[in-house]
């Protein structure tokens, strides 16, 4: 967990670290590799950089080739480090090879964080994947370190020129036999993971908070729009059907909201989002399926009203259908009704899906505000009072609510009569 990078400004924590992130092409330059050989290695090619032995006699049996990258750390320890980077080998024949990965500090002194082993196959897998946190004890206690100690500290000790040395050891495997080996180096990627970083840090996995804060209002304002558009275009049809048809379809249809509204909704929720299983559209699903009972009687009471009017009595003299009158008359007279219900629709969808989400039955692959508070809640936000982790979601949430709440009273005041004549 990183702090924000604003927090560098207080005396304590203005040697922490940034993120540092680089790449070292395979080529010989100044900006990238600088290539050492001896014995029998020979440079088959520069770009990318190809390393050959090829030996015919016993006198030529072996080498030792360097590639060595100079890099400047002007910070203080940092927790951890990565390397990533892959081989190619297009030739090994009779040859034993070992690939090492050391690092050296401004004292030159060398530390082994990775070796491949004596070999006589190609690398399995190819790709080189390289964690200091998940640093094997055999590579720690060659560096005098207990199992529990931070390698990145202790390489990482002061400010200065540090090098990341890639060394190639081959040798015959059976003297009296030709040998030869040919391998290419791909590109390495070294990141450093800053203690400070970006505007509200990092979480327990280092991915950007204000990323996430920014990709998941798109979600959230997703979830609750949907959600909401759903139920009111539930609520609005059942309720100008129920309104208008009267009979045994009012019947069914009110029986049906009673017991819907007398269910507990979040409960409910949580239910039906383990058995339908935790995907985005599942929740704006439940959501428009669950929350549409009580516009639906207030649509319900508006068309009982209209359709005694005068303009409705008219219509149905000249002969006009049923679905006429509902879509045409009744439609037109309730739809303002509908957009401001809307607008308050949405904050209950955005905070309910906040609420599965914290419980850990949102959606686990989508970075809502609500799955921002599950990992701080889950990951020790909490605990280690990492505020810029959990306040900034419960702001977000707290202010589109009341946006899109100002929104629908707004809009219920214009469109409600009975409202504006009390003002």
């Amino acid at each position: 967990i990183a702090l924000p990078v604003w927090y560098r400004i207080f005396p304590q924590y203005s040697g922490y670290p940034e993120t540092m992130s680089f790449q070292v092409l395979p080529t010989i330059n100044e900006e990238n590799w600088d290539v050492r050989l001896s014995g029998s290695f020979n440079l088959d090619n520069v770009d990318p950089i190809t390393l050959g032995l090829h030996s015919r006699n016993v006198s030529d049996s072996s080498g030792i080739a360097e590639l060595v990258h100079y890099f400047d750390y002007q910070y203080d320890s940092p927790l951890s480090f990565q390397i990533h980077t892959e081989f190619q080998f297009d030739e090994i024949t009779n040859t034993k090879y070992q690939v090492e990965l050391f690092m050296l500090n401004p004292d030159h002194e060398s530390f082994l964080v990775w070796s491949s082993g004596k070999s006589t196959r190609a690398l399995s897998p190819r790709e080189l994947n390289l964690d200091s946190k998940g640093l094997p004890f055999e590579y720690k206690s060659k560096m005098g370190l207990e199992w529990y100690q931070n390698v990145a500290e202790h390489i990482f000790t002061k400010k200065g020129t540090y090098a990341i040395i890639m060394r190639v050891q081959a040798e015959k495997d059976e003297p009296s036999s030709i040998s030869s080996l040919k391998m290419s180096i791909g590109s390495l990627q070294f990141n450093v993971p800053g203690r400070v970083h970006g505007v509200l840090g990092t979480d327990h996995l280092g991915s950007d908070l204000f990323s996430q804060l920014l990709y998941g209002a798109r979600i959230s304002l997703l979830i609750g729009i949907s959600a909401a558009l759903l139920a009111v275009g539930i609520g609005l049809f059942v309720g100008l059907l129920s309104g208008y048809q009267s009979g045994l379809t009012d019947e069914v249809s009110m029986r049906m909201v009673d017991v819907l509204l007398v269910l507990p909704g979040l409960p409910l929720l949580m239910i039906l989002s383990g058995l339908f299983g935790r995907n985005i559209w599942n929740i704006v699903f439940l959501l428009g399926i669950l929350s549409w009972p009580g516009f639906a009687r207030v649509v319900r009471a508006q068309v009982l009203q209209l359709k005694t009017a005068t303009f409705v009595e008219a219509s149905r003299a000249l002969g006009s259908s049923n679905w006429h009158i509902i879509f045409r008359h009744l439609l037109g007279n309730v739809l303002p009704l509908a957009f401001a219900t809307i607008a308050l629709y949405i904050p209950g969808a955005i905070i309910t899906e906040a609420a599965l989400s914290f419980l850990a039955l949102g959606d686990p692959n989508t970075p809502s505000w609500g799955r921002m508070l599950y990992s701080a809640n889950a990951f020790g936000a909490f605990q280690h009072l990492a505020w810029w982790w959990i306040i900034p979601p419960g702001i977000a949430i707290t202010l589109i609510s009341l946006s899109f709440v100002f929104i629908g009273t707004t809009l219920n005041e214009i469109v409600n009569p009975k409202i504006r004549a009390r003002k």
